[in-house]
This record gives C-alpha cells, structure tokens and sequence, in this order.
C-alpha cells in the first residue's frame, strides 16, 4: 500500500484496513474497504467527516459489485445519456445544465398521466377515509384535477391539505423508509471527489435513471443537499440512503420534495404503497431517507 493510500485510511479512520483500489469509469482511483453490517454506518460518518482531508466522498456500496468495479460501470449510463459521453465528468457536466423542474415534470406526466382521474379520486378518498374517518366529498376533490397537473397529483395535494387538519386515526406507514441500515456485505467505497451529489455519476443506483438520465438524479441530488443537508450515505444499486441534517421546515417544502422523491424513484411508493401524501407528511420528521427504484 502506498503511502498516499494509507494517509488517506489514516484520516478517514480506517487504519489497519486493507484497501482495493480501483479504476473509477476512468475518473480517478476509488478505494474500496470492506467492513461489516454492525459497523458500516459508523465507518461511514467517520470517513464522512474527514472528507475535508481525504477530498474523498465515501458511499456504502454492496460488497461483490463493489470488489469486481460493477459500481462503477457505465451500462446503466449509456442509454440515460442517450448517445452522449456517459463518463462521470461528463454527467456531472449536464447536471450543471439541465431545468430539473421541466425534467420532473416530464417524468410525472409519463408516470401517472394516463390514470383515470374518477378512479383516481375514489381511491385515494378511500384511504383517507380509512386513515382518518372522514374525507371531503368527492365532488370536491374531483374540483382540485385539472391544468397539466397529472390528476393523481392534484388529488393527492387536495387531500394532503385537507389532511393537514385533521387526526389521522393512525399514523401513515413509513414504507420503504424502515430500509435505512439494512445491508448484509457491504463496502465502503472512497471515491476520488469530494462533493456529496457526484456520487451518482460514478455509481449507478435507483434503476429508473438509467432512462431518465442520472444528469438528473445528480441534479437533484445537489439540490437536496443544498436545501436540506441531504447526503448520499448508500448506492445499493436499486435504493440510495442519505442522511439529512435539515428536513423541510414547511407542509409545502415537504410537499415539493415528496413530488421531487416521486419523480426520480417511483417505486418507493410502491412496494408497500405508500400515499405521496404520506410520505410529504413524515419527511419533516425524518433524517435519513431511502429511495427506491426497481426494474
């Protein structure tokens, strides 16, 4: 191990770990450490916090993928960047570009513009019935649908102010969230950059990016961190930690950033099903958050 190496494990508190290093897409050397389920979160705050010094993010990765460079390949990549250079210096180049927002748009109008506004109100009525005990006509609801706004959006966002004030007679389940901590083999990957949202240019994670284009995952992710902390904790090629140090402080910050959530990983809402509007609700009351994208 050179010296170079080891002043970097040194300072990220990894003495006496042995270290793979590995081509990163042509970006650099990544060093990869194993370290087990019980202590990866400590590893990694620990690394985390001397990111001052190494100049090095680190993200928890699984362990075989990370060992034979699979995190770093460009398959996923390729077809996202739609003939362009899928390159990690190139993709965070397009991140610098691109309008998020019309971007988002786009990917919700593909995701839920074709529902049935009816079934759509009924539904979802449905649930805040059963959550809460009550619900406001459906008339009403059916009123808030309109404009270019994808109807299950609209519902949502009417029920989540009605929500705003009432009791629900449980609270909404956490879903995918619980996921958080939840690896058996993992890796901590040192990566040759030093700015939180670049991690998803070097490592593939949430499925769905690989056609929506990571440019836009990075953008998003420099915009979480920047609004609210967020900080990539895990890529584990279909979800993504990231531990927040300032949650949205407003029902409407939470709302925008549950429809941000939505839009880049829609199957956390999916497997359990969980309500857009759940979600917007616990994510001021939550640190850390799991994203989740599967084919």
């Amino acid at each position: 191990m050179d010296e170079s190496t080891q002043s970097v494990l040194d300072a990220a508190g990894l003495t006496g770990r042995k270290a793979l290093a590995l081509d990163a897409a042509g970006a650099g050397t990544a060093l990869v450490v194993d370290v087990s389920r019980d202590e990866m979160l400590d590893r990694w705050a620990a690394a985390r916090d001397a990111v001052h010094r190494t100049g090095r993010w680190p993200v928890l990765c699984q362990r075989t993928e990370a060992h034979d460079g699979e995190i770093f390949s460009r398959f996923y990549f390729e077809e996202g960047a739609d003939g362009a250079d899928s390159g990690p210096a190139a993709v965070l180049a397009r991140a610098e570009t691109i309008d998020v927002d019309a971007r988002m748009a786009d990917l919700l109008r593909g995701q839920l513009g074709n529902d049935d506004a009816e079934r759509t109100v009924e539904r979802h009525r449905s649930r805040t019935l059963a959550d809460y005990g009550d619900a406001p006509p459906a008339a009403r609801i059916r009123a808030a649908v309109g404009g270019d706004e994808p109807a299950p959006i609209a519902v949502e966002r009417h029920l989540f102010e009605w929500e705003r004030t009432h009791e629900p007679v449980h609270e909404p389940d956490a879903g995918v969230q619980d996921w958080f901590g939840r690896e058996d083999d993992p890796a901590l990957v040192l990566l040759p950059v030093a700015r939180p949202w670049a991690v998803y240019a070097y490592v593939h994670t949430l499925y769905d990016a690989c056609w929506y284009g990571h440019d836009l995952l990075v953008a998003a992710a420099r915009r979480w961190y920047e609004r609210y902390g967020a900080e990539p904790v895990a890529a584990l090629e279909v979800t993504s930690w990231l531990r927040v140090t300032r949650p949205p402080g407003s029902p409407d910050d939470a709302w925008r950033l549950a429809v941000e959530h939505h839009a880049v990983a829609e199957s956390t809402f999916v497997t359990p099903d969980v309500a857009l509007r759940q979600h917007a609700r616990l994510l001021p009351h939550r640190n850390r958050w799991v994203l989740f994208s599967r084919p």
